[in-house]
């Protein structure tokens, strides 16, 4: 799993979505009346999570509110990608009162789980010092995506759906 992600960027990919202030709006396509989530006091909105789940039908994945890991009842959902028999799934835990979000991936071949799902935080960080790259330190993004405002979740919803439908593509990977 960690050879797929790597080979569709998760690396980099990753810290690019965890940057809170990034002008997404230039890379959305949509036009959002109330973008920024930002409040008054530094914080940031909390989204329903419907909201978070529709950015991601809308980028081409089918979702279902509960996550299939852990524990379905707090604020998770799951997103799935296929590609013949492969499925790519992606477990979304989102903070409490944040739009954090802790995620974590696997991959089914004819409904067969391939390996232990990996969280994907923790594959970008080893990805990168793999390459003998920095890790952002305590002052970088925070290690898990921030929605910031609406082009934020649009942008980083589209491009984890394509990293997903990536992996899916290339399964099983060749070291």
């Amino acid at each position: 799993m960690t050879v797929a992600l790597g080979r569709a960027g998760l690396g980099d990919l990753w810290y690019r979505w965890c940057d809170r202030r990034r002008d997404w709006s230039s890379e959305a396509t949509g036009a959002y009346e109330q973008d920024s989530l930002l409040t008054e006091h530094g914080g940031y909105t909390a989204l329903p999570i419907g909201e978070f789940m529709q950015a991601y039908r809308t980028a081409g994945a089918t979702v279902t509110r509960g996550s299939r890991l852990g524990d379905p009842r707090h604020r998770s959902f799951t997103v799935e990608v296929g590609e013949g028999p492969v499925l790519v799934g992606l477990a979304v835990l989102l903070g409490r009162g944040l739009n954090s979000q802790e995620c974590s991936s696997w991959v089914e071949v004819d409904g067969v789980r391939q390996a232990e799902p990996v969280r994907l935080h923790a594959v970008a960080r080893d990805l990168r010092l793999s390459r003998d790259e920095t890790v952002p330190g305590p002052d970088g993004p925070y290690p898990r995506p921030i929605i910031s405002s609406r082009s934020h979740l649009e942008v980083s919803s589209r491009e984890i759906v394509a990293l997903i439908a990536d992996v899916a593509g290339a399964w099983p990977p060749v070291e």
